[in-house]
């Protein structure tokens, strides 16, 4: 009787029962700042004119490999989802980059979640015979500080039902999962 949402046309968010928030509070947002400022800062220290270097590049880098690996996740799947018109960039954070705009089925983001994250950190790891190692640590912090709030909600939602519906925060300060 249930279809999974990738099998219904007409499905709503209204649909469905939400099961659980993922908040990430105030405390949490501070530290994921802390964190990534005193990482810049320890690269910075560590080599100063290659760090300004890598990280400035590595900003806009980053999340250009981050939606080019989406894409061409969702470009293969052939997927509702790979309409564009779902897929937005933001600039806020604690979640900037190539984001769905709309409710998507937790299976779909946790996989390709997963994907950015490791081909990520691939195409990082293999530009190490041609770059200063600078460089490239300086790209890992930009790429594991993007992904970890990410990371960290897929965490959370390990154990529940793939086929929920995962809603990302635009105005609310946490995720929604939702399920019928």
């Amino acid at each position: 009787m249930f279809q999974p949402l990738s099998e219904q046309k007409e499905a709503t968010i209204y649909q469905y029962r939400l099961v659980r928030k993922i908040p990430f509070t105030a405390g949490f947002i501070r530290y994921y700042y802390s964190s990534g400022v005193l990482l810049a800062i320890s690269l910075l220290i560590a080599d100063p004119l290659p760090a300004v270097i890598s990280l400035v590049t590595g900003v806009f880098l980053i999340p250009f490999l981050h939606a080019v690996v989406i894409r061409m996740a969702l470009l293969r799947r052939r997927s509702l989802e790979s309409i564009s018109s779902r897929w937005q960039w933001r600039r806020d954070l604690p979640f900037p980059g190539y984001m769905p705009v709309l409710p998507i089925e937790l299976s779909v983001f946790q996989r390709l979640q997963l994907h950015t994250l490791w081909i990520g950190i691939c195409s990082i790891a293999a530009l190490y015979p041609w770059t200063e190692i600078t460089f490239l640590i300086g790209y890992l912090i930009i790429h594991l500080w993007l992904q970890a709030p990410l990371v960290y909600a897929l965490i959370r939602l390990h154990n529940e039902k793939r086929d929920g519906v995962l809603k990302l925060p635009f105005e609310e300060p946490f995720f929604s999962y939702y399920h019928r």
